[in-house]
């Protein structure tokens, strides 16, 4: 028996109609939870508009906690009284548009140790709301971020204390590296949005140009929102290299991307900014070799770059440059980094150990 209970929430309250749907939405969370369980008693809460049965899974308690959805600005009291019920020793909770709910659990619970995780990109907020955050800082005890660096608008602000900031990646996946047998060469694999952030313009560009040198290099691209697909079909359509070398591809369910990864030798993203990166991580576990922007979470995913290829956001010359250099290297040596580096700072279980010593540290 643990002597240490773990409660891990989210006051975001899921629709779903099927309680497999909503343990599936949080698979990413639930794979480190389940490495947790080593270490302490672990209940997950999740809120619910339907009535689902608790269940145990993988040592975890899940459960399911029946409510309406919160408006922003009213306290969740029943709620934090059912997690006060549970007597946790330790508080994970969820994404940063929940930090001003923390202080009445923390009120309530003052011996438990809550840290709050960043899920997604924060920027540092302004107005009444950096003061609503400066107030959260007293009441909670730590904060994790996809790496220290992420954080910085926040602490250099005075917003939260730099010392209670700790770098953990926010989740993981069960996707895994099936060998090379499959793995074409000069293929690269591009998955995320067609938006502005994502900026796949400069990504073709430089690809485009990339073509002479390599003619036979392959770019297929795989997205689920496609706010600049007119533009980019335009770009392809007026570049005779292009027109052979690029494969869209569009929306892929999620189960069939692992197959796809497993076949790519890079994966290449032009993001400007990033709270994480999913589609990152799976690659990275499927071993393609990263040809990504120079940001802070894809610099701390990748160790400062030693197993990937930065490059500036919207900068089509060094990202041709990098490319170039991808032409070159020795991807059997590379992509044994980028899977050890998945293993040791990516996966569930280095999460899993990470969370637990960052709570056994407070």
């Amino acid at each position: 028996m643990h002597n240490k209970t773990l409660v891990d929430l989210l006051y975001y309250t899921f629709s779903l109609s099927k309680r497999e749907n909503v343990i599936g939405s949080c698979n990413s969370t639930l794979g480190y939870l389940y490495k947790i369980s080593a270490f302490f008693r672990v209940i997950s809460v999740t809120r619910t508009t339907n009535n689902f049965e608790n269940i145990r899974m993988n040592n975890i308690d899940l459960c399911f906690y029946k409510t309406k959805p919160l408006s922003k600005w009213k306290i969740p009291f029943k709620f934090n009284s059912f997690i006060k019920s549970l007597q946790p020793d330790y508080i994970l909770a969820h994404g940063f548009g929940f930090v001003h709910y923390l202080i009445f659990l923390k009120i309530i619970l003052p011996k438990t140790k809550i840290v709050l995780q960043s899920n997604g990109f924060a920027p540092k907020p302004k107005g009444i709301k950096k003061y609503i955050y400066k107030v959260s800082d007293v009441f909670i005890d730590g904060y994790l971020f996809t790496g220290i660096e992420n954080a910085k608008p926040w602490y250099e602000n005075k917003i939260l204390t730099k010392n209670k900031i700790f770098s953990v990646m926010e989740g993981s996946t069960y996707f895994t590296f099936s060998g090379n047998e499959n793995r074409k060469s000069n293929t690269f694999l591009w998955v995320g949005r067609l938006d502005t952030n994502k900026d796949p313009l400069t990504i073709l560009k430089a690809f485009d140009r990339f073509l002479i040198i390599q003619e036979d290099a392959v770019l297929t691209m795989v997205f689920h929102e496609n706010h600049l697909l007119e533009e980019v079909k335009d770009f392809i359509l007026n570049s005779e290299k292009l027109k052979n070398a690029v494969i869209i591809k569009g929306y892929v369910a999620h189960h069939l991307l692992e197959k796809i990864y497993n076949e790519n030798e890079f994966f290449i993203l032009g993001s400007h900014y990033e709270g994480s990166g999913y589609a990152l991580v799976e690659a990275m576990a499927c071993g393609c070799i990263p040809i990504i922007t120079n940001i802070a979470p894809f610099r701390y995913m990748t160790n400062e770059g030693e197993c990937a290829f930065l490059f500036t956001p919207n900068n089509e010359e060094e990202l041709f440059f990098q490319l170039i250099k991808s032409n070159d290297c020795d991807l059997l040596v590379i992509q044994e980094k980028v899977l050890e580096q998945f293993e040791n700072r990516l996966s569930f279980e280095a999460i899993a150990k990470a969370i637990k010593n960052i709570f056994q540290s407070l």
